[in-house]
């Protein structure tokens, strides 16, 4: 079966942007085949939901994490790694939920607080990654790293391909 990757960037970023190029092509290195899923950050997330194939993995940066979260509610994909996620606990936080919301919209926290589930995935195994300065506990801390896709992240992302 071939192996597919599907990369989700963080708000207001595309796949075009050079991080997720140089993991989609390191990954290309190791025989996946790579999908990019940009999110229309003006639209509900739970509208932007895919189908990722029983044995993919999802990968997704901050906000895309949520949305990987998101398909994995419903994919039996292998595996979901998500980096520097916007933690389940920030959307019911009353400051941060309004920040949340300033940024994007009552519509879109709204669909995220309805629509994900914190205790349900249905995927075969789950990573949770932050850089060690982001102040979050993880599966994986990045050393040296702040709310960034860098270098060392893909490298950590490498090593569970």
């Amino acid at each position: 079966m071939k192996k597919t990757l599907y990369i989700i960037p963080g708000f207001e970023e595309t796949c075009r942007r050079r991080p997720y190029q140089t993991l989609a092509k390191k990954a290309r290195e190791k025989d996946y085949e790579v999908f990019f899923k940009n999110v229309d950050w003006k639209q509900k997330l739970s509208k932007q939901t895919f189908t990722a194939p029983e044995g993919s993995v999802v990968f997704g940066f901050s906000l895309g994490a949520v949305l990987a979260w998101l398909v994995a509610q419903d994919c039996k994909c292998k595996h979901i790694i998500l980096a520097s996620m916007t933690p389940h606990y920030s959307w019911e936080n009353k400051e941060i939920k309004k920040a949340l919301v300033d940024l994007l919209g009552t519509p879109f926290v709204n669909d995220v607080i309805k629509k994900l589930d914190p205790k349900k995935h249905l995927s075969g195994e789950q990573t949770i990654m932050y850089g060690d300065k982001e102040d979050e506990p993880a599966d994986i801390l990045v050393s040296e790293t702040e709310h960034e896709l860098n270098e060392q992240y893909i490298k950590e992302i490498l090593k569970l391909l």
